[in-house]
């Protein structure tokens, strides 16, 4: 294997790695107006690498997912470890965005992944009848590691990774 083809498959593990080091993302969504709203939400991960949130109707966020098709979902460094502000870590999807019927086999398995990672918290909040499954499904990534050093990922899989160097910057 070429120096180049490891270090680009060394980036795609640490992107992997950065992902896994979260258990809460920043998501943005969009209002019928086309109003964005930023939030968050803690998530699992399912075998397919998709995001699954389990949401209040108290929240915007969730009549945007009900009435939304895409949303944005971004993963970022605390500023506390960032080298440069300018260029902190961050891995960012956009994502197609699925509601699960809560009489399902689908929101039994998503409610395991939730339990799973979260304990016994999640029993409590499943009772609770204003929360709903989504699975956001990725289908575009972008992975940032520092100046000059961004990456996409297509159909947001991290074998398909591609240095994003073809653009540059321009000056003034």
């Amino acid at each position: 294997m070429s120096a180049a083809k490891k270090e680009i498959k060394d980036v795609a593990q640490e992107a992997r790695d950065f992902l896994h080091g979260f258990k809460s993302l920043q998501l943005a969504t969009a209002n019928s107006e086309g109003i964005a709203t930023a939030s968050y939400a803690p998530f699992a991960l399912d075998d397919k690498n998709c995001f699954i949130v389990y949401v209040s109707e108290l929240s915007e966020h969730t009549a945007n997912f009900q009435i939304g098709k895409q949303m944005s979902v971004m993963l970022i460094e605390s500023e506390d470890q960032a080298e440069h502000l300018f260029a902190r870590k961050r891995l960012t999807f956009k994502c197609e965005v699925k509601s699960v019927d809560r009489d399902t086999e689908e929101f039994e398995q998503c409610m395991s992944l939730m339990a799973d990672r979260f304990g016994d918290f999640i029993n409590f909040l499943k009772k609770m009848k204003d929360f709903h499954v989504f699975i956001l499904e990725p289908f575009y990534a972008t992975y940032v590691r520092g100046f000059a050093q961004a990456y996409e990922f297509e159909k947001a899989d991290f074998n398909k990774i591609r240095h994003m160097n073809d653009k540059g910057h321009k000056q003034s």
